[in-house]
C-alpha cells in the first residue's frame, strides 16, 4: 500500500469510488429452508406433474417387487413360480416393461444365480430360469419389432442378456483362430505384405 507523502492533503473519495451498500433482503426461515432444498433436488426430478406421478408409480412398483421377494421361498420351485407369476401380473397392472433384473429381484436372487439355475442340476429350477429368460427375450424382441424400443438398446440387451450373437462375428472368430494355428510369422508377413504396400 502506497504511503502518503508528509504534508500532502488526504484525497477525498468520490461517489464513483465509494462502494454502494445494497440493503440485504431478509428471508424468512421457511424461505431459506425451501431454497436449500431446491438446491439439493436434481433438476430432472423438479419437472412436470406427470413426471412426478410416474416417479411415484415407479417407486411404488419397485417396493411391491421387493414385497414379492420377501414372501418367496427360493428353495421351493412352487414358491418361485408363484413369485414370477406375481411379478408378470404386477408389471402388466402398472404398465411397466419386464426385464431380467426385475424378474430376479421379484424372486430375491441376482442375475448370476438365475444363470446358475439354468445350468444347474435341478430340473425344476432349470425350467424356471429358461422360462424367465425366454419370456424377457421375447418381450424385448416384440418391443423392437413394434418400434417401442430403440433397436440399438434392444440389440445391446439381447447380446448381453439373451446370448444372441452375429453369424459374421462367429465366422470371423473361427477364421482368426484357424489362422493363428496354421500360419507362421513369415507367412503372416507374406499374406499381408500386399495390403500394407497399398496403404
Amino acid at each position: 500500500m502506497a504511503r502518503r507523502k508528509a504534508g500532502a492533503e488526504p484525497v477525498e473519495k468520490t461517489d464513483a469510488i465509494q462502494k454502494e451498500k445494497k440493503p440485504k433482503r431478509k428471508y424468512t426461515r421457511s424461505e431459506k429452508t425451501l431454497a436449500q432444498r431446491n438446491k439439493n433436488i436434481p433438476p430432472a426430478i423438479c419437472k412436470s406433474p406427470e413426471e412426478i406421478e410416474y416417479n411415484a408409480r415407479l417407486i411404488e412398483y419397485s417396493l411391491k417387487i421387493q414385497q414379492i421377494a420377501g414372501q418367496t421361498d427360493r428353495k421351493d420351485p412352487v414358491s418361485v413360480r408363484s413369485a414370477i407369476a406375481a411379478y408378470f401380473e404386477l408389471s402388466s397392472a402398472y404398465g411397466f416393461k419386464i426385464s431380467n433384473l426385475s424378474a430376479c429381484a421379484a424372486i430375491g436372487i441376482d442375475r448370476k444365480t438365475l444363470y446358475d439355475w439354468r445350468n444347474g442340476a435341478r430340473q425344476e429350477f432349470r425350467e424356471i430360469a429358461n422360462m424367465v429368460l425366454s419370456v424377457c427375450c421375447l418381450s424385448r424382441e416384440q418391443l423392437i419389432a413394434d418400434g417401442k424400443l430403440n433397436p440399438v438398446i434392444g440389440i445391446f440387451w439381447q447380446r448381453n442378456f439373451d446370448g444372441l450373437r452375429n453369424d459374421t462375428e462367429q465366422q470371423q472368430n473361427i477364421e482368426t483362430d484357424s489362422d493363428s494355428e496354421t500360419l507362421t510369422a513369415s507367412e503372416y508377413k507374406a499374406k499381408y505384405a500386399g495390403m500394407l504396400s497399398e496403404l
